[in-house]
């Protein structure tokens, strides 16, 4: 019995590892997702006139505890809002200016301002988030390709010789620059006693 309930219990554990991937997989999934543009349960920021509290059910006081509801409610929508317009003009110059640094913060301040999330199993986001975000990913990927070609230059400079080929004169003779990386060299004549092939 104890060691059925052992083996059972590596089997559980090994299908429980295998779940926790399929989780992480499935998230990994739902990063990749396509947006869509954000509900317009999203975009209420209660800017109309506050309704009368008096049709609903209950008395006086029932009454101003919904108005005190709605009240703090619509200042929270309203501090939301600015939020995102101060977040939309950051993303929309910094998309502009197409620097990593700006746009960094400004997807920083964007996704702070509850600009992306979820609704109905779907994600959403605004559309400035998501230019600022792709835009963001290319500049990325190609400063760090620059960064790569920079050390690989790098590299090669620090070797101790390096020989480079300037060209050959009428006689074939092959000159050669031969420098350390730091700037300094020599030139060195190859000569070539071989004669000219014939014509």
């Amino acid at each position: 019995g104890r060691a059925a309930l052992q083996g059972g219990g590596r089997n559980g554990g090994a299908a429980d590892g295998a779940k926790k991937k399929k989780g992480r997989k499935e998230e990994e999934g739902k990063e990749d997702e396509e947006a869509d543009p954000p509900p317009n349960e999203e975009l209420d920021y209660l800017d109309g006139d506050e309704p009368d509290h008096s049709l609903g059910e209950g008395g006086r006081a029932m009454q101003r505890q919904r108005a005190k509801e709605w009240v703090e409610r619509r200042g929270r929508l309203q501090e939301l809002k600015k939020k995102r317009d101060a977040a939309l003009a950051r993303l929309r110059d910094a998309t502009a200016a197409k620097d990593v640094a700006s746009l960094q913060e400004a997807v920083r301040l964007g996704v702070a301002a509850r600009m992306q999330g979820r609704s109905g199993g779907r994600p959403w986001r605004f559309q400035e988030l998501t230019a600022a975000m792709a835009l963001l990913a290319r500049l990325s990927a190609r400063e760090q390709q620059a960064a790569q070609q920079r050390a690989q230059l790098a590299e090669l400079a620090a070797l101790p010789l390096r020989a480079e080929a300037l060209g050959a004169d009428r006689q074939r003779n092959r000159y050669w620059l031969l420098g350390d990386g730091c700037g300094r060299g020599r030139l060195y004549v190859e000569e070539i006693t071989a004669p000219w092939p014939a014509a």
